[in-house]
């Protein structure tokens, strides 16, 4: 276990060197640059020059990527053009409002598809199976910022029941920390329910054609206990792996619910900085987004051959 480890987390040194090449000149193919975005078309062009020579765009591209690098591998990430504020402390005010809303979708989602998709499976062909399927099929056409625009007229116009938007810290009142959470976190949940309902579903239908379930099933057994300790167990390493992936895809999706539900997380700081083409925000939060994802899904991949052995053989 410890070599297997240890060759999957040597292979994605490159993709983390990838990822920052991909973050530093990803943005610098759009036109325009940021002293262009902060001055404007008629900014004199003496102090057009002094900023960028101020923050080193006069430079090679290749130099900067160096500078830059070795700066990000120290944990510094520069200073914001557009608002003069250095990158850590800005991100690290808004890294737990994403983290929030991407763990309670996380945990709604699964709380719905793992076992909507154990039922579906376990009737397979069934009235329940073909419900379950359709309502799936139809969750996967519908784009998240239109449930969330749907969420917001039921529950906030109609009902009153929530805030269309907003935020509050959990540590200064966790009571509407939780209230302003739970319908953008519902929305996020629901929306990607779907995809892993089906996934989940797929699995257990192919593992209730081993012959140990059918084994299971001849001992009499109950149905229950054959779910969990037979059919649940033995398709949880193939969903972990599905499992890690699905949490990287709930960050790259949080950027629509949280410009949705003005949430204060990193996509609406991402959005901004983009168009402001604040390249040392950006730079940043596509590093810490990649790294996030490629240490989930490492993680996941360590669990599923700690539950799995025969991954380790591959």
């Amino acid at each position: 276990m410890l070599r297997y480890a240890a060759i999957r987390i040597a292979t994605t040194v490159p993709l983390l060197v990838a990822l920052s090449v991909i973050a530093f000149f990803g943005i610098r193919l759009l036109p325009g640059d940021p002293i262009g975005a902060m001055l404007g078309i008629a900014g004199n062009p003496e102090l057009v020059d002094k900023l960028r020579h101020r923050y080193g765009f006069d430079l090679p591209l290749l130099q900067q990527y160096v500078i830059w690098l070795a700066a990000a591998l120290r944990g510094d990430f520069g200073v914001s053009v557009s608002s003069q504020q250095e990158i850590g402390p800005l991100i690290a005010q808004r890294f737990p409002a994403t983290i929030e809303l991407m763990l309670a979708s996380f945990l709604i989602a699964v709380g719905i598809a793992i076992p909507g998709g154990i039922v579906a499976g376990m009737n397979e062909g069934g009235r329940i199976d073909r419900t379950l399927s359709l309502l799936s099929f139809i969750g996967l056409g519908i784009p998240s910022f239109f449930l969330g625009m749907l969420f917001i007229v039921v529950f906030s116009l109609w009902l009153r029941v929530v805030p269309a938007g907003g935020y509050q810290a959990f540590a200064a009142d966790p009571v509407e920390n939780l209230r302003l959470l739970l319908m953008p976190a519902a929305v996020m949940g629901i929306a990607s329910a779907p995809y892993l309902l089906r996934l989940t579903r797929s699995e257990v239908i192919s593992i209730r054609r081993e012959p140990f379930v059918a084994y299971a099933f001849a001992r009499g057994l109950r149905a229950r206990t054959i779910q969990v300790r037979y059919i649940l167990r033995a398709a949880l390493p193939a969903l972990m792996s599905v499992l890690g992936l699905y949490i990287g895809l709930l960050l790259a999706g949080s950027i629509t619910i949280e410009i949705l539900f003005t949430w204060p997380g990193m996509a609406r700081l991402f959005v901004g900085a983009v168009a402001q083409r604040d390249y040392a925000i950006v730079q940043a939060l596509i590093l810490l987004y990649g790294c996030l994802f490629v240490v989930i899904n490492l993680a996941a991949e360590l669990a599923q051959a700690a539950l799995d052995p025969r991954v380790r053989l591959r």
